[in-house]
């Protein structure tokens, strides 16, 4: 699976604190994803074909439309599902010493900020996925034409 580290280089009490990113498998990223847009649909977001073929930086970029439809429950369920990729690397010296994170590891909020949208930027693919996959069968179950995709 791919692991990102990410080091905290804005000043303050975070300054320094390194956090190992892991990718979901892909089974557990695509359920992630498809529970997150639906989520989004039934809390009013307009996605659909345009998400579909948003591409990556564009899925990027809606993340916050998705997240921002979400009730309050799935929303929390959807961010905890992510932060459980995140571990620290307590030990600068021993960079193979990891272990999950607990809310005392983030002094700053913006750190918290920070590490889930690095952590939700390794599962944006699996969003573009899961639009691809859901879409198209709502397309066919309201009887319109499947979204064409872009022309090159």
């Amino acid at each position: 699976m791919k692991t990102l580290d990410y080091t905290c280089t804005h000043t303050g009490a975070d300054h320094g604190k390194c956090f190992k990113l892991t990718r979901m498998d892909a089974f557990s990223a695509d359920q992630w994803a498809r529970h997150c847009l639906q989520a989004a649909v039934r809390g009013g977001a307009q996605v659909g074909a345009d998400l579909a073929q948003a591409g990556l930086a564009g899925l990027a970029a809606l993340g916050i439309e998705i997240f921002g439809f979400m009730e309050e429950t799935a929303l929390d369920k959807a961010l905890d599902r992510l932060m459980h990729c995140v571990s620290l690397r307590p030990d600068p010296t021993n960079p193979a010493l990891t272990r999950p994170v607990i809310a005392a590891d983030f002094e700053e909020p913006e750190t918290l900020g920070l590490v889930r949208a690095e952590v939700f930027r390794l599962h944006v693919g699996f969003l573009l996925a899961a639009a691809h996959q859901l879409f198209p069968v709502v397309a066919a179950l309201l009887g319109e034409p499947p979204p064409q995709p872009p022309s090159a």
